[in-house]
C-alpha cells in the first residue's frame, strides 16, 4: 500500500491524499497467459474536503497514456477494467469538485496482471523433541512478487487441506537475494505432506 499524493488545482489548498491498494475479489489459481485475469479492485482514502464531488479512474496499456477514464462517483473504491493475465497496467487517479474542476493525476500505479513467482526450496524438518517446522525461501528480486503464502497439507498426496497462510513479513531472516521462512508445525499423523504457494490478486504461484 503506498501514499498517493495529489495537488488539487483551484481547489481547497489541502492535499488529496489517496491510498492506493489492491484488493481481489476472485482469488484464483491461472496460469496461461493471454486469459482474462481475476477481477480486481482499487481502493483509496476518501478526501476530507467538503467540496470533492467525486473521483475518475484513468486506467490503460502505456504509461501516462490512458486510454480508459472511468467516473467512478464518490466510492472510494472500484473494479479495474478487464486485463489480460500476463500483461501490465498503468492506473492513476484524480479527484473533482462540485464545481467539476479537476486534480492533477496521482502518482502512478503499476499492476501486472500476473500470479507471483513460486516459492523455492520447500522443505520439513523435524525437531529431536518432535516438533517440526515448513521451511521455505522466496526471491526479494521476484517480478510479480507475493501478498501471502498459502499452506497446504496432505496424507495421501490428493486431498490437499489449507494449513495456515503468512505474509512477507513473518520471514525471519533474509540476505541480499532471499528471505526465509522458518514455520513451525507440531503433528501427530505417520505421514503427512505440505504444499507452499505464493499468492497475489491474479492467483497462486505453481
Amino acid at each position: 500500500m503506498s501514499l498517493k499524493t495529489l495537488q488539487p488545482r483551484n481547489l481547497q489548498q489541502s492535499a488529496l491524499a489517496l491510498t492506493i491498494a489492491l484488493t481481489s475479489f476472485i482469488p484464483v489459481a491461472i496460469h496461461a497467459a493471454d486469459v482474462p485475469a481475476p477481477a480486481v479492485s482499487m481502493t483509496w482514502i476518501a478526501n476530507p474536503e467538503s467540496n470533492i464531488a467525486g473521483y475518475k479512474l484513468h486506467f490503460g496499456s502505456s504509461s501516462r497514456n490512458y486510454g480508459t477514464v472511468l467516473d467512478v462517483g464518490r466510492a472510494a473504491s472500484a473494479p479495474l477494467p478487464a486485463m489480460i493475465l500476463g500483461r501490465t497496467y498503468y492506473v492513476a487517479l484524480s479527484a473533482y469538485d462540485t464545481a467539476n474542476r479537476d486534480s492533477p493525476l496521482s502518482a502512478e500505479l503499476v499492476v501486472t496482471a500476473s500470479p507471483p513467482a513460486p516459492v523455492a526450496d520447500t522443505g520439513f524438518a523435524m525437531s529431536s523433541a518432535g516438533q517440526g517446522s515448513l521451511q521455505w525461501r522466496y526471491s526479494k528480486t521476484a517480478s510479480i512478487p507475493a501478498d501471502r503464502f498459502a499452506i497446504e497439507s496432505s496424507t495421501d498426496l490428493k486431498t490437499w487441506l489449507p494449513a495456515g497462510s503468512i505474509t512477507p513479513g513473518a520471514a525471519v531472516r533474509s540476505d541480499a537475494q532471499w528471505i526465509y521462512f522458518n514455520v513451525p508445525f507440531a503433528t501427530d499423523k505417520p505421514r503427512q505432506f505440505f504444499r507452499v504457494g505464493a499468492v497475489n490478486p491474479f492467483g497462486t504461484s505453481g
